[in-house]
């Protein structure tokens, strides 16, 4: 079982773009898929979501509009003359959002993939670090970043 041991009092990791971003919560044994890692590895998983707000929500309204716009265009003009399907409004907002992950045993951590906004989850995220903890790790620290620089909030779990 995890416990918080501390973190932001109101969750929120880093603002992007604008948006705030939530710390949602870890998985700590998360079976990662193929092709990320070692086949059948186990690894830590973090999960995070953009903040419901004005500003998301005008975002999305964009998004219908841009979407029913390439549909016309597809329809009119064919797939491939409509271009590429417009991007998920929370993709370039949450995929700048990360984290430096330690353990109290010094245990080096690395992204190894995740996901970012998607249909039904147009304002979630996900990252996937290698290696699973060792088991005898206690302690999990989370140092958040946006593009690659300390946002200057942490967060520390206790594992057992």
């Amino acid at each position: 079982m995890t416990t918080i041991i501390s973190a932001p009092g109101d969750l929120i990791i880093a603002t992007s773009d604008g948006i705030d971003v939530r710390f949602a919560g870890i998985d700590p044994t998360f079976q990662l898929p193929p092709g990320v890692g070692e086949a059948g590895s186990r690894g830590i998983v973090m999960y995070f979501e953009g903040v419901p707000s004005l500003e998301t929500r005008n975002r999305d309204q964009s998004h219908l509009k841009e979407i029913d716009q390439w549909a016309e265009r597809r329809k009119l003009h064919g797939t491939e003359a409509a271009g590429r399907f417009p991007i998920m409004p929370g993709a370039p907002v949450l995929e700048r959002v990360n984290a430096r992950i330690s353990d109290d045993l010094g245990t080096e951590y690395r992204c190894v993939g995740g996901k970012v906004a998607g249909t039904g989850t147009e304002w979630d995220g996900c990252w996937g670090y290698a290696p699973e903890p060792p088991m005898s790790a206690r302690i999990i620290n989370f140092e958040f970043t946006l593009d690659g620089e300390t946002t200057g909030k942490h967060c520390q779990i206790q594992l057992k």
